[in-house]
């Protein structure tokens, strides 16, 4: 390897996951709590790695998945680290190794995360949700454990089969688990912006607080304003903010006469270049009434981060 290129911090890190098999999660749990690598920062202060440190973190994430703990290995030189990749090789015999990282099942995720909700354990339930956010991608997570996972707990709930307080203790753990989510995303200084809240009396903030870690998923910089905002409070915020997108989560069928009227007011008080988008179980209600300009409407999170990948593309 050419050692000059070897270091120049060139990589972002997305790459590195993708060669390493790290989540961005797990790297950034790793630079902070062992010091595995230093990254250097863009002018836009985003994270950019060094062959040297994608080689690097491509064998710590080898040796650990052959069962060591990251902080016994995280000091080591490249050749002890090659060194014991090798070793290892040569000596693959007797039990499995413990599963990958790389390789949580999604299925034992959300049933790991079930159970821990019957049993009312948040300790668990947030090591669970942990672990999950740094195996797997943030939309998968999304997608397939925590939508999954909150409308069992709303349809459990609705039966009888789980009372208010496994409800309330779950939100609790999954709330402060999506807060801390969406500080662990690594944007640069000059990534565009989104502001996320739910209407005048929408209470429900899950949707709006996965919509902004969606966002931060795709390089957004993602800011969660909170629920029942009225239009006027969010619009302003957009404007000392700076935000290119305001997102609108409505789920309260009960509220769509309401939702309407602040649909409306909130796209008057935007500026004309920042974009709306509505969505959530209820914004199809809206849909068939209203005919909002510069308003876009979303049936689904997988949606909204293609439409914040082209629109960041544009920006």
């Amino acid at each position: 390897m050419n050692t000059e290129r070897g270091e120049t911090p060139r990589h972002p890190i997305r790459v590195v996951s993708r060669r390493t098999g790290l989540t961005p999660a797990l790297l950034r749990a790793w630079e902070k709590r062992y010091g595995v690598v230093e990254p250097a920062r863009s002018d836009g202060g985003q994270r950019l790695y060094s062959d040297d440190d994608v080689q690097r973190l491509g064998l710590l994430h080898r040796v650990v998945e052959e069962g060591r703990n990251i902080s016994q290995v995280a000091s080591l030189s490249l050749a002890d680290l090659q060194d014991l990749v090798e070793e290892d090789q040569v000596e693959r015999v007797g039990p499995p190794a413990p599963q990958p990282l790389g390789s949580v099942s999604v299925v034992g995720i959300l049933e790991g995360a079930r159970r821990a909700v019957g049993e009312m354990d948040p300790i668990q339930l947030e090591r669970i949700l942990t672990r999950g956010a740094m195996a797997i991608s943030v939309p998968t997570l999304i997608d397939d454990v925590l939508i999954p996972l909150l409308g069992g707990i709303g349809i459990s709930w609705s039966k009888g089969q789980l009372g208010p307080a496994h409800e309330h203790l779950a939100s609790v753990v999954i709330r402060r688990f999506l807060e801390w989510l969406l500080n662990t995303v690594d944007v640069g200084e000059g990534a565009p912006i989104l502001i996320a809240a739910t209407p005048a009396r929408e209470r429900h903030e899950f949707g709006a607080l996965l919509s902004a870690v969606s966002a931060a998923s795709e390089g957004w910089k993602a800011i969660y304003l909170g629920p029942d905002l009225p239009a006027g409070e969010i619009a302003a915020a957009a404007g000392r903010l700076g935000a290119q997108v305001t997102a609108l989560s409505l789920v309260n069928p009960a509220l769509s006469e309401s939702y309407g009227a602040e649909i409306v007011a909130l796209r008057d008080a935007l500026p004309p270049a920042v974009r709306l988008i509505v969505g959530g179980p209820a914004a199809i209600l809206s849909v068939l009434r209203l005919q909002v300009p510069d308003t876009v409407f979303l049936a689904a999170l997988p949606e909204l981060r293609e439409y914040l990948r082209r629109e960041g593309a544009r920006l």
